[in-house]
């Protein structure tokens, strides 16, 4: 690599005026150039060398000898018309070059060219200082290369590293942290990227780190797209010149290990509600019991239609009561496939409406709730009508609560391809979406102590052990729309569960 720097010559000492000039004794010049540290030569106009220092003897590994013309140093460069001395003098101009020399090109030498003046019209002598700077660039590589290696481990750590000024700026961050796609403002502040609610404690732990001390935290981390996660935040000090003069973050990412400390812990409630709900249940079955013998007694002397229908509702509900404690009791052994049948969606809304309807026709509510209903063709299902009723159920009454001052509530049936449809939708208040994500969950619930957070968590495993799927849809204020599909039973099965029913007729469903 080779640098001319283009500069003026110095003034020459005779162009002084007489009073500036100061004698100064020859042999103290001498000296001082003997005892330069670089390697110095001097030649005269015909670029003959007529002068090196003690440090140019040991730089140049041939004899040094007075009259050595200059492109026979160990500065030229092979293949060219002329070395440096002949170009700077030719020029007028200093030239700094940078050379590998040495038996195997293993020795960086730094040399300046400046031309001199001899004294002689038209000709110029050229003083010559070089200097080994192999260390130098060794160690330079050294840097780099231990740079390179920091910067890999800095770019592949699991963590994301950000480092802040001292107003939480952030002025660098590792590969892994411009990864995601963070909400970070306009100022680049480093709290911008981290939920309203963690921002005070983060900005009190970056407060202590200035101050000289690490930090850990827990924080949620915002995105672009709305989401969050969870993260561990250490902090420590970034020091400078001997003084604080910013923070450097670590966030670790452990959303996923608390979803499984949490799943753990929902497991763990679980097995505690089977356990005690065990232990109960043959009570209520017995009390159950006493009301469906008491149900069919008043049914069979009922009089007119409408208490018959009320009284047939009652003995429904409390045939599907029985059958959930008995699930509760048999869990562990059933085999549940065993016991599916064909049930017919359309029936299975209409009488769970029947069931559900004092649930918001209670004079006790605020407002009115309208509801649709759309069943106009019929879509069989394989499965337990007591189970999915249940889940019907459950959305019902979710939807109802969604609405306190009322709104209306849709509910439908569809036959699909290869499966059976049927939906409940609400115009009540929504859900964000970090609330959608997790209203499968065991416990999890929006309403507070009025909620168990089990309703659709039952839901779900029932839909997915009938190997359908239950959709939501929700937005803030625009309501809620839970989907179930079910595959759909086809007509042998239908006609082979239904004993004595005519395979004609089912086709004519």
């Amino acid at each position: 690599m080779e640098k001319v720097q283009r500069t003026s010559l110095s003034p020459d000492l005779n162009e002084q005026s007489p009073e500036m000039r100061l004698p100064v004794p020859t042999q103290m010049l001498v000296d001082a150039f003997d005892l330069l540290p670089d390697a110095s030569f001097v030649f005269d106009s015909n670029r003959k060398l007529i002068r090196a220092n003690a440090a140019a003897t040991q730089l140049e590994t041939r004899e040094l000898s007075t009259g050595r013309p200059c492109c026979d140093m160990f500065w030229h460069v092979e293949g060219a018309d002329s070395c440096v001395v002949d170009r700077s003098v030719e020029s007028g101009e200093r030239v700094e070059v940078e050379i590998l020399a040495g038996t195997h090109g293993d020795r960086s030498i730094a040399i300046i060219v400046q031309p001199l003046d001899t004294g002689a019209v038209g000709k110029a002598g050229a003083l010559v200082m070089a200097r080994d700077i192999s260390d130098l660039r060794r160690a330079e590589a050294e840097a780099i290369a231990h740079k390179s290696f920091i910067a890999s481990i800095a770019d592949r750590t699991p963590d994301e590293i950000y480092a802040l000024d001292a107003q939480a700026r952030i002025t660098w961050m590792n590969e892994r942290a411009e990864a995601y796609k963070l909400l970070i403002s306009t100022s680049g502040s480093f709290l911008a990227i981290l939920s309203e609610e963690c921002r005070e404690l983060a900005q009190e732990n970056l407060n202590r780190t200035l101050a000289g001390h690490d930090t850990e935290c827990e924080v949620r981390v915002v995105h672009i797209d709305g989401s969050t996660r969870y993260a561990e935040a250490h902090t420590s000090p970034l020091w400078k010149d001997g003084e604080i003069d910013g923070v450097l973050v670590f966030l670790r990412d452990i959303t996923e290990r608390k979803r499984e400390h949490e799943l753990m812990a929902q497991s763990d409630k679980l097995r505690a509600v089977g356990e005690l709900a065990a232990g109960v249940a043959h009570n209520l079955n017995n009390s159950l019991t006493v009301i469906q013998g008491r149900a069919q007694l008043l049914l069979r002397r009922a009089s007119d239609e409408s208490s018959a229908k009320n009284l047939q509702i009652i003995n429904n509900a409390v045939e599907d009561g029985t059958k959930t404690l008995r699930r509760i009791l048999e869990f562990a052994r059933r085999d549940s496939a065993s016991e599916f049948s064909p049930v017919e969606l359309g029936y299975l809304i209409t009488s769970s409406i029947d069931i559900a309807r004092p649930k918001w026709q209670s004079k006790s509510r605020k407002g009115k709730i309208e509801v649709k209903v759309e069943c106009n063709r019929s879509a069989y299902v394989m499965g337990e009508q007591a189970e999915l009723r249940e889940v019907v159920l459950n959305l019902i009454f979710n939807a109802v609560d969604a609405m306190p001052d009322g709104g209306i509530m849709e509910i439908g049936v569809r036959a699909e391809i290869d499966s059976g449809c049927f939906w409940v939708a609400d115009t009540g208040c929504g859900m964000p979406p970090e609330t959608a994500s997790r209203i499968f969950e065991p416990f999890f619930t929006t309403k507070g102590k009025l909620g168990s957070g089990l309703g659709l968590s039952a839901s779900h495993g029932i839909i997915t052990r009938h190997q359908g799927e239950i959709i939501v849809v929700s937005e803030p204020g625009e309501g809620t729309r839970f989907e179930v599909r079910l595959p759909i039973c086809d007509k042998h099965d239908r006609f082979v569960k239904n004993a004595g029913v005519p395979e004609e007729l089912l086709n004519a469903v």
